[in-house]
Parts: structure tokens; C-alpha cells; sequence
């Protein structure tokens, strides 16, 4: 082997580990760290390397590094439902876990190897074809195969002067001017003159100049008086939350905390945890009991149509009519529903979870209208895709999620999910109540700042008041297509000047 291949191999070497590094420092921009300049630096370094690579082959092997550390440390929480909520032995957990981290790996490792393959002039390269193209990955993780925005960048932007693009073209602009931004500092690392730096330099900060600016904007007003909210974290262990015999204990939990005399009362997801028929009586009558000191309960549980072939995670108005029910549409797979039925029933026997066999809900999807208010609903992480949840805007002036994070343990998921909710309410221009079993639950203001929240693992309620708001932002409007759209322009620009020196170089 001569000296000019090993010291090839060696540099190989050295790009996979410093890939693989870089994937997993990524996973501290998000929550619950929020250090959101690391992954600036951590994603230019990670487009340096796919530059420097030798061909797109081995762009792939950096990406799918990269791929490995940022969802092998970010989405590890997995193994933690598997195992110690969904009753699959040790080695299936980590088996699941493995997989799943592998296949997600796959999106990142295909945008490196076509980048790579498109690899022309540096500056076109790293500030037109490397973001336009990671937007387009992201944007595809969004709906591919039901979707996971997991560990979208934009996410990690929440607490930056970029979170001001949100409400213009949603987490997918604020992902695209975030990876700019880093495509910026993998352009100086390549090309270490003087001029580069200094033009990166004036784009950093025109890009975030842009987002400081368009921060300052109040794109939606308030619009009528104050709600008194009661949000009730009952804590109820996940190991014992569908005991039958548990149930009155559970149901009591959420009673006893229930008697503020706040305008709303909200539960959370499968707070009642059976279908709500089994306990029409009792939850009606207390319902009734509340009502008289002017409080309305919203709470989540579980509903079997009339046939009862077909059972639906939902929140509805206890005591209330047909009309004030919300049925969740994205389901979460293997959690919620089987994919592929066929081919993966043996696999599926394997993870004992209650009620893992539900239809997604129907129909138009409304707000629930509650003394005048209009509540925006989505249940447990239909808060991840702000695409759907924008069709009960702007009609909605409040928004309300309920989750049962419990399954995630002690683990970065909550923190990492409660970010997600608060990236909606920035997005939308709207207050989010969110109420969870285990935590954390928490009322989250128009421009996604935390205001109030419980602690994790606590039974407890908090009591605030929410002022619901009126208007549209940008996102509303227009949803992804103008963060896609600008990633297509982008990638149009790019051939177009490409093609454009090819001519020139040939006369």
C-alpha cells in the first residue's frame, strides 16, 4: 500500500469519527441544553467534511457517521419505551432502538452523498446546493413514512434571533437560515482566505439581523378577556395507568385536583384511561358538580364508535355534546396503530402497549368552542407537525395539547418535545396550555416563552390565565411552501450558475 493511500484511509478515518463527534455535540442545541451556537459549528463542520471528500461514495459513509451520533444521542429514548413502558425484553429494546436509529441515519447520509456528487465552486456549493438541499431532507422527514421532525434544526433556533423567522415560513425557514448561517463557517474552514471570512462574517450577521428584526413584529392581538385555566398533571405511573382495577384511584387523582373554579379545567392525554362510555356516569356527574361553579373540563381518553370496531385516541367537553370532541389524526406507529399489518403483526407482538390498535380520526378537523373561545387541539405529538395543526387557524385563538410523556422516563424527550409545542405557538402567533401526565406541563406564550410549569414527576395543577389572540402570521397563510419553495430557488440558482460557468469555460 503506498504512502498516498494510507495517508487517504487514515483521513477517512479521521472523517467518520469527526462526523460521528459532530452528530452527537448537535443533540446539546436542543433541549434540554438549548446551546443552540454549537450546531452552527457542528453542521459546518460536517459540510467541510462532505467537501472534502474524496467522492460521493465516501460522503455517504461521513453523513451516515453523522447521522448515527446525532439520532443515536438525541433519539435514544426510545429504548426506555420499548423496554421499560411497552414490555419488550432488554435485547428487542435495544434491537428497536438500533434500527430505528439506523434508518433515520439513512436521510442524512443520502443528502451528503448528493451533495457531494453536485460539488462544484465552494461558495456556490456550500451557500446555495447545502442548504437548499438539507431544508429539502428535513422537509421530507416531515411526512415521509408518517413523518419525524425529531431533531429538525430549526428546533434548536427557539431562544435565537432566528426564531424570528418562524412565524414567516415556520421551523423549516428558521432551519434553512440556521444552516446558511453554518454552511457560512464550513465555507471558512475549506477556504481559509481572508475575504471569505469576512464575507461569512457579513452574513452571519445579515442573516441574524434579519431574524432579530423580524422578532420584533406582532403579528397577532389579543382578542377578548382573560381565561382562568387550571392544568392538572395527575403523575399517574405509566405501569399503572391501564390497571382496571387502578382506575378509580387514577380517576380520583384528577377529581381532587380539579376544583379550583377556573373557567377551563384541562386533563391530559388518556387521563381517563378506558373508553369514555365506561365511565359516562361518574365523569358526568362530576362535570355536572363543576359546572356549577363555572368550570368546564377538557380532558383526554379514549372513544369506540358506534359499530365498536374502531377506537380513537381523543380529548373531549365532559358532559358535553357530540360536537365538542377532538379524535387525534397522526398516529404514532407500532404506539398507536401497525404499519404494514401484514408483514409486521410478529414484530409488533413482541411490545405490549394498551390500546396500540386505533383509527385516526375524521372529518373536518374544528377547534372546540368553549364560552366563545375557539381551542386549536392536537394530542401528544401531532404538536411536532405544524403543517397539519395550521388548518385550525385562524379560526383558533388558544391552543391546547395534551401528551402522556411518562413513556419517555426520566430522558431528553419531554424537554425535546416541549420545545416543539412551544415552536408551534411561535409559528402561529398563538398561546399553547399543555397539560401532560408525568411533565411537563406548561403554558406557553404567542411568542414561545415558557411562562408557567410544573415540575416533572409531580401530581400537581397549575392555575394561569390565557389571553387568546386573533390574526394570522405568515406561516398560517402559507404553511411550508415558502421555506420549499425558497430551498427550490435556491437549488435553480445553483444549477443555473453552474451551467452557466460550464458555458463560458468552453468558449
Amino acid at each position: 500500500m503506498t504512502e498516498a493511500r494510507i495517508g487517504r484511509r487514515s483521513y477517512f478515518i479521521a472523517a467518520l469519527l469527526t462526523a460521528l463527534l459532530s452528530g452527537a455535540v448537535s443533540v446539546t442545541a436542543f433541549a434540554p441544553f438549548g446551546w443552540w451556537p454549537v450546531l452552527i459549528l457542528s453542521l459546518g463542520v460536517f459540510f467541510a467534511l462532505i467537501f472534502e471528500c474524496v467522492s460521493p461514495r465516501a460522503a455517504m459513509a461521513v453523513g451516515y457517521a453523522f447521522g448515527l451520533g446525532l439520532f443515536g444521542l438525541g433519539v435514544h429514548w426510545v429504548y426506555y419505551s420499548l423496554h421499560l413502558f411497552g414490555g419488550a425484553i432488554a435485547a428487542v429494546s435495544a434491537l428497536g432502538t438500533a434500527i430505528f436509529v439506523m434508518l433515520l441515519a439513512i436521510l442524512p447520509a443520502v443528502f451528503a452523498r448528493v451533495v457531494r456528487a453536485g460539488k462544484t465552486h465552494p461558495v456556490r456549493w456550500f451557500l446555495l446546493l447545502v442548504p437548499a438541499f438539507w431544508l429539502l431532507m428535513e422537509w421530507t422527514k416531515t411526512w415521509l413514512l408518517t413523518g419525524f421532525p425529531w431533531l429538525n434544526v430549526g428546533y434548536a433556533t427557539l431562544q435565537s434571533p432566528l426564531a424570528g423567522y418562524a412565524p414567516v415560513g415556520g421551523i423549516l425557514l428558521s432551519s434553512l437560515m440556521l444552516t446558511i448561517a453554518a454552511a457560512g463557517v464550513g465555507l471558512v474552514l475549506v477556504v481559509r482566505r481572508s475575504a471569505v471570512v469576512l464575507a461569512s462574517s457579513a452574513l452571519l450577521i445579515l442573516i441574524f439581523a434579519g431574524g432579530f428584526g423580524l422578532s420584533q413584529i406582532e403579528w397577532t392581538q389579543p382578542s377578548g378577556a382573560p381565561v382562568s385555566v387550571t392544568m392538572v398533571q395527575g403523575n399517574v405511573a405509566q405501569e399503572n395507568k391501564f390497571r382496571e382495577e387502578l382506575l378509580s384511584e387514577s380517576l380520583g387523582v384528577y377529581t381532587d385536583l380539579s376544583r379550583s373554579g377556573a373557567d377551563l379545567v384541562i386533563w391530559p392525554e388518556t387521563a381517563v384511561p378506558t373508553f369514555f362510555s365506561e365511565v359516562d356516569g361518574y365523569l358526568d356527574d362530576f362535570a355536572s358538580a363543576i359546572a356549577r361553579n363555572g368550570s368546564t373540563v377538557l380532558s383526554g381518553g379514549f372513544l369506540v364508535n358506534d359499530a365498536g370496531n374502531e377506537f380513537y385516541n381523543a380529548i373531549k367537553v365532559l358532559g358535553g355534546s357530540d360536537a365538542q370532541v377532538y379524535t387525534k389524526r397522526h398516529l404514532v406507529p407500532f404506539g398507536e396503530f401497525i404499519p404494514f399489518r401484514g408483514v409486521l403483526t410478529m414484530l409488533a407482538d413482541l411490545i405490549t402497549i394498551p390500546m396500540s390498535d386505533l383509527s385516526a380520526g375524521r372529518g373536518p378537523v374544528v377547534p372546540i368552542e368553549i364560552d366563545g373561545n375557539h381551542y386549536g387541539m392536537s394530542i401528544c405529538y401531532e404538536d411536532a407537525f405544524g403543517a397539519e395543526m395550521r388548518v385550525q387557524l385562524p379560526l383558533a385563538n388558544i391552543l391546547v395539547n395534551v401528551s402522556n410523556d411518562a413513556w419517555f422516563g426520566d430522558s431528553m424527550a419531554p424537554h425535546q418535545h416541549l420545545e416543539m409545542a412551544a415552536m408551534r405557538s411561535l409559528e402561529f402567533g398563538r398561546p399553547m396550555l399543555r397539560t401532560t401526565n408525568t411533565g411537563i406541563t406548561a403554558h406557553i406564550s404567542a411568542r414561545g416563552e415558557i411562562l408557567s410549569s410544573a415540575a416533572q414527576f409531580q401530581q400537581t395543577a397549575i392555575d394561569v390565565e390565557v389571553t387568546p389572540r386573533s390574526g394570522s402570521t405568515p406561516y398560517v397563510e402559507v404553511g411550508d411552501w415558502l421555506a420549499v419553495g425558497a430551498a427550490l430557488l435556491m437549488m435553480l440558482l445553483f444549477f443555473a450558475l453552474d451551467q452557466w460557468r460550464r458555458t463560458h469555460e468552453v468558449e
